[in-house]
């Protein structure tokens, strides 16, 4: 199965995603057609699969168009969670019509890493729940038909919950958030005013111990599609050779620092996935492949020159895309080893270190 998976992702990526990803990337939404083309080929119900083929599907997506790839990957979350709820009547009302891709899910998460009083807090009725507050990253609006919405109880436990995907009372939705990466995206805030969840949408109610353990390393990996984003950089440096000859050079540079950045990366998250991976090792593996993303990238507008600054050229696009990698799921311990990386002596060319 995964075999097939990640050759049709190839297809789609080389056909589609690809040739149109400077168009995308401008747009006011992902193209509906690129969403159905992924569903049609079963990328969208790959939660049984091997981690290692999805990791290879995640990263040859986003070596051709990341904000499709990104709510592709938004898409997965719950997935996963209805995959391993224990409210079997939503599992089964709900999974395979995502795993079909017949509707497109979202999540609504990152609020819950914020210091502070919760942005989203659920509170215990007869009923259900009770939703009250913003969740300021929701993207996808437009396309997503449900989305993933995690809240802190007021005991607080974690709650998750499935939401449809349009504005209904107690819930409004803001106009899309403008973004300096990834504006496709449609990501809107999600405003809950006393907002009802019945008990039969309720995912998941995790103890927050619980939750953290499995979050710190969920954010700590390294997102696949920065391996694929410099996968594509270094082909368009080695097609600038003719036109600036460094540019082969440094591609190879790179490239050899690639596949060690890969390989340790890969290893670490093989580990992550049987649970015994240490957090701390993934973001410091995390930060190498965000700083060589950064440096490819850079390489690129440098040799594209003032013409990479126009926005139908793809060097300023994966410059952005780049920064975006830098700030998505971000938690204090992937800042510091993000900023620790910089100050690693000749940190290019050394490995993560304890």
């Amino acid at each position: 199965m995964i075999d097939s998976a990640v050759e049709a992702a190839r297809r789609i990526a080389e056909d589609v995603l690809r040739p149109t990803a400077q168009i995308t990337d401008q747009a006011s939404a992902v193209p509906a057609g690129h969403l159905a083309l992924l569903a049609e080929a079963g990328l969208f119900g790959l939660h049984t699969a091997p981690s290692a083929g999805v990791r290879t599907v995640h990263r040859v997506l986003g070596g051709a168009c990341g904000v499709t790839t990104y709510l592709w990957a938004q898409h997965q979350q719950p997935v996963t969670l209805l995959a391993n709820t224990p409210n079997t009547s939503l599992r089964d009302e709900w999974l395979p019509r995502l795993s079909r891709g017949e509707v497109i899910a979202g999540t609504a998460s990152a609020h819950l890493r914020r210091p502070g009083p919760p942005a989203v807090l659920a509170t215990r009725e007869d009923d259900g729940w009770r939703l009250d507050g913003e969740a300021p990253w929701a993207s996808g609006w437009g396309r997503v038909g449900v989305f993933g919405v995690a809240a802190f109880t007021t005991d607080g436990d974690v709650l998750w919950c499935l939401v449809d995907g349009r504005e209904q009372r107690g819930l409004a939705v803001s106009d899309p958030v403008p973004l300096a990466a990834m504006q496709a995206s449609a990501t809107v805030r999600l405003r809950f005013d006393r907002f009802a969840v019945p008990e039969h949408r309720v995912l998941l109610q995790l103890p927050p111990d619980l939750w953290w353990s499995i979050d710190d390393v969920t954010t700590a990996r390294l997102d696949p599609a920065v391996l694929g984003l410099i996968d594509t950089t270094l082909e368009l440096l080695h097609r600038a050779e003719g036109t600036y000859g460094l540019a082969e050079d440094v591609a190879e540079v790179l490239a050899a620092e690639l596949l060690s950045c890969s390989a340790h990366n890969d290893a670490l998250s093989g580990s992550a996935d049987g649970g015994s991976a240490d957090p701390a090792a993934l973001a410091r593996a995390r930060a190498w492949g965000l700083d060589l993303a950064q440096r490819a990238t850079a390489a690129l507008l440098a040799t594209a020159g003032s013409a990479g600054m126009e926005l139908d050229a793809p060097a300023q696009r994966l410059v952005r895309e780049a920064a975006f990698y830098t700030v998505q799921a971000q938690t204090a311990p992937g800042r510091d080893a993000t900023l620790r990386r910089m100050l690693q002596p000749a940190a290019h060319s050394l490995a993560p270190t304890a």
